[in-house]
């Protein structure tokens, strides 16, 4: 929620319109790993509690920030403060990268070097829009809600004061 006396932020939005894998998001190292599907991405987005945006402020310094997302349908709604670096950086036009990842497990191995992590992620390239609709704005803010606890929208969790 905002602070108290300004209004609520609008939430930013990225939508998917490009065919996948890009020649951006194609995976060159060990790429039969990676799965391009948007059922696959979906899913991630979808189980993800937190996802990491990055984005250049504007003062050109790059930053990369955690923050709640939720998904409907092909849109990604991302939550942030009207004030906040990264929503003045996405009111201006800047493009982002929004990262969600899911840890499976660790690898443990007998030399340091083999240790790992097995994960799942979803990397989503897009120019992010303020949502200023009304109804698509409480649409978001319920589905942001939602995704932190399934169904609490509906038990009473209000968008907006």
């Amino acid at each position: 929620m905002s602070p108290a006396g300004q209004p609520p932020s609008p939430q930013p939005r990225v939508r998917s319109t490009g065919e996948l894998p890009s020649p951006r998001t194609r995976i060159r190292r060990l790429p039969q790993k990676g799965r391009y599907d948007r059922a696959t991405i979906h899913a991630i987005l979808d189980e993800a509690l937190i996802c990491h945006v990055g984005f250049t402020a504007a003062d050109g310094q790059p930053f990369v920030l955690p923050t709640i997302h939720a998904r409907v349908d092909d849109t990604l709604y991302l939550h942030g403060s009207s004030g906040s670096r990264m929503l003045t950086a996405m009111a201006s036009g800047t493009k982002v990268c929004v990262t969600a990842t899911l840890l499976d497990g660790l690898v443990l191995a007998r030399s340091g070097f083999e240790h790992s992590m097995n994960y799942r992620c979803a990397v989503v390239l897009g120019t992010p829009r303020a949502v200023t609709d009304a109804q698509e704005r409480q649409l978001a803010l319920r589905a942001l809600i939602d995704h932190m606890v399934a169904g609490r929208s509906a038990r009473g969790a209000h968008a907006e004061p």
